[in-house]
C-alpha cells in the first residue's frame, strides 16, 4: 500500500510542477552565474592578463613582454583610425593579445580552425587565430580550412580594421546589431572598416581598383580567397569588394557613414550600379 501511494504521489501534477520549477530555477541560476562571470571577464581583461601597457588611447593587455615594434605598429593604426568620421577624442580602446589561454576565446562563437585573425567586441580588439609579428609589422596565419597555407597580412592594417569596428560599436551598438543580427558579418561594416584601414578615402583610384577586382575575380580560388599586394602581404578578396562598394557609396553617391548603413539598396544592386558608373 505504501508503494502504491508513493507511485500515485510521484505522478501528482502539483508535485511534477514543483520538480519542473526547481529544475528551471536551478538552470536559470547556473545561466545567470555564467553570464555574470563571462561579463566580468569581458569587461576586465586585467583579470586574465599579467600586464597592461598604454599607447595614446589604446591599452594593450599582454602576458609576455611586448615585442620590439609594438608601439610603432599600434600608433600607426591609431593614425589611420583618426581618419574615420566615427573617431572622437573621448574614445578609449583595449587591445588584447593572444598570449593568454582564456581571454581570446571569450567570444562563444569563435573557433580555432579558420578566420578571424582578430575580432572586435564593444571597445575591445582581440587578436585571435594568427601569429602577430610586431617587429616586422605582419601577422601570419595557417588555417586548416585553407590546408594550412601560409598567409601574411599587414598588422597595422589589421589593428586599424578592428579598431574601426570598435568605433562602429561606439557610434551605435543598435546599428551594428541590426545589420549583423548579432552573429553574422555584414558587408557594409566590413567594407567601411577596410575602406578606412586601407586608406582608400578620396585617393581617386576607385575605377582602377574596380578593374583590379574584376581581374582577380577570375583567379580567386579556395576558402576565403586572397590576393597579394605590392608589399607582399595579402588582402581578403571579399573585403576588397565590400570596400569598393563603400567607396562608391561615400565618394560617388556622397553618403556619410550613417546614410551608407541605412541605404536600402542591396549589395548586388549597388555593385551593378558601380560597374555601370565605371563603364565596366
Amino acid at each position: 500500500m505504501h508503494i502504491l501511494n508513493h507511485d500515485f504521489n510521484s505522478h501528482n501534477p502539483t508535485n511534477m510542477f514543483k520538480v519542473i520549477k526547481k529544475v528551471l530555477l536551478s538552470a536559470l541560476s547556473v545561466l545567470g552565474l555564467t553570464t555574470i562571470v563571462w561579463s566580468t571577464l569581458l569587461i576586465n581583461p586585467s583579470l586574465s592578463y599579467a600586464n597592461e601597457t598604454e599607447f595614446d588611447f589604446i591599452i594593450v593587455y599582454h602576458n609576455d613582454d611586448l615585442a620590439n615594434g609594438t608601439e610603432e605598429v599600434v600608433l600607426e593604426a591609431i593614425e589611420i583610425l583618426k581618419k574615420s568620421e566615427l573617431y572622437h577624442d573621448k574614445i578609449s580602446l583595449d587591445l588584447c593579445l593572444n598570449d593568454d589561454q582564456l581571454y581570446p576565446k571569450i567570444h562563444p562563437l569563435m573557433r580555432g580552425d579558420g578566420p578571424p585573425l582578430a575580432y572586435a567586441l564593444f571597445d575591445k580588439t582581440i587578436i585571435f587565430n594568427c601569429e602577430p609579428d610586431f617587429e616586422n609589422n605582419i601577422v601570419t596565419s595557417q588555417w586548416p580550412v585553407n590546408n594550412h597555407e601560409l598567409r601574411t597580412f599587414k598588422l597595422s592594417y589589421l589593428l586599424a580594421h578592428e579598431f574601426i569596428h570598435n568605433l562602429q560599436f561606439d557610434e551605435s551598438f543598435r546599428r551594428v546589431f541590426k545589420l549583423t543580427k548579432g552573429v553574422n558579418i555584414h558587408w557594409k561594416l566590413e567594407g567601411y572598416a577596410d575602406y578606412v584601414a586601407r586608406e582608400y578615402a578620396n585617393d581617386g583610384l576607385l575605377k582602377s581598383r574596380i578593374q583590379k577586382f574584376l581581374e582577380q575575380d577570375k583567379l580567386k580560388s579556395g576558402a576565403f580567397p586572397v590576393f597579394e599586394l605590392a608589399d607582399g602581404t595579402m588582402q581578403i578578396f571579399s573585403y576588397f569588394k565590400y570596400s569598393l562598394i563603400v567607396q562608391y557609396m561615400m565618394e560617388v553617391k556622397n553618403l556619410n557613414y550613417v546614410q551608407m548603413c541605412e541605404h536600402e539598396a542591396s549589395q548586388d544592386e549597388l555593385y551593378k550600379e558601380m560597374l555601370d558608373w565605371a563603364n565596366l
